[in-house]
């Protein structure tokens, strides 16, 4: 067969396992297949530059190379089976319960443990483009950027940090990378289900009552981490990160609706929640109208965020209104776990292994 003249972006596909030992590939487990668009391998190689006066009016007389990380970006649907492993990589930890028959219930709160550094588990990235096969070591996830809107499926984008890539080509692609890819089969989430109260109380755990608000159009919640990478000298083989490392959460979000009524909550009004100091409880919800034998759903509960940056926009035949909100870290959202949080997140599949 003689060699194309391009190759298929189509034959991608992304295997993402856990690591036991940070920066070890584990070659005796199996990698959940995450079905992804627009993946992305960026290596972060830094050049430094020798400008020193050599009496000549020029400045750079050579870049040798210096340190390097790589990120690994890519977009994926709310799988119910496989993008539990992408909160957790922010997370730290998941609790896994049989509810009924094959239905699971995976309680997704924030790791506080000052062994570990609060280090949510690494994982191996094993990406395959078409072309050739990329393993990423030692990668500590970034953020996880959640978008949903009423005519759009629910998309989330993942960023990882790790070390330097090591890329192989067809034959050569270590185990379990050389295994056959097994996708998710599950149904994508479509975003018009979701149920998005406002208010409420918090307490025990959960966030009881609120106002079902049904003229939000459009939503974002975004979860970070701020990952970087720390370097130190290994040696003259190694010039990757000593490890990367996740700093505290961050999570925030917006909301963009119809302005529906003269008394909108956050900016009308004398306690108008965008204009004023309020901890309101959020929570949003997606369940697959879809499902059959077992329910598949995500909620995001966050009991107390401060709603601010309110505009009212009239770029449409009708009036809008975009606000925005930071969570702040609370003892409801931690879950099972100690401390405080900003995000308690559920999900309900047909999985009994915690991801």
């Amino acid at each position: 067969m003689t060699t194309p003249n391009a190759y298929l972006s189509a034959n991608s596909y992304l295997g993402l396992m856990p690591e036991a030992t940070r920066g070890t590939l584990n070659a005796s487990g199996t990698p959940v297949y995450i079905p992804v668009t627009s993946p992305q391998v960026t290596p972060q190689q830094k050049f430094l530059r020798d400008e020193a006066l050599r009496g000549s009016p020029t400045m750079v007389y050579n870049q040798v190379q210096g340190v390097r990380n790589d990120e690994y970006e890519f977009k994926s649907y709310l799988f119910a089976d496989t993008f539990p492993y992408l909160l957790t990589g922010l997370l730290g930890t998941d609790t896994a319960t049989n509810t009924a028959g094959s239905q699971y219930k995976h309680v997704i709160n924030l790791l506080n443990s000052v062994a570990s550094a609060s280090q949510p588990a690494s994982f191996s990235i094993l990406d395959f483009d078409g072309a050739n096969g990329f393993v990423i070591l030692g990668a500590q996830q970034d953020s996880l950027d959640i978008t949903f809107g009423a005519e759009a499926l629910a998309e989330a984008t993942a960023k990882f940090m790790g070390n330097p890539y090591t890329s192989y080509t067809t034959g050569t692609i270590p185990t379990p990378f050389s295994a056959t890819a097994n996708p998710s089969g599950e149904y994508p989430i479509a975003s018009w289900v979701a149920n998005i109260s406002i208010g409420g109380t918090a307490s025990g755990g959960s966030v009881t009552g609120g106002t079902q608000f049904t003229y939000i159009s459009s939503g974002e919640l975004k979860i970070e981490r701020k990952t970087a990478p720390i370097f130190t000298m290994l040696g003259s083989s190694n010039n990757g990160p000593y490890t990367n490392f996740a700093g505290p959460i961050e999570v925030s979000g917006k909301f963009t609706g119809v302005v529906a009524t003269t008394s909108d909550p956050w900016s009308t009004g004398s306690n108008a929640t965008a204009l004023n100091h309020a901890n309101v409880p959020i929570v949003i919800s997606l369940t697959d109208p879809n499902d059959t034998a077992v329910t598949n759903s995500f909620t995001f509960q966050m009991s107390s965020a401060q709603f601010q940056n309110v505009k009212r926009t009239r770029g449409k035949e009708y009036v809008e209104v975009e606000v925005e909100f930071t969570t702040n870290a609370n003892s409801n959202d931690i879950g099972a776990g100690s401390g405080f949080s900003p995000l308690l997140a559920t999900v309900l599949n047909g999985i009994a292994a915690a991801s």
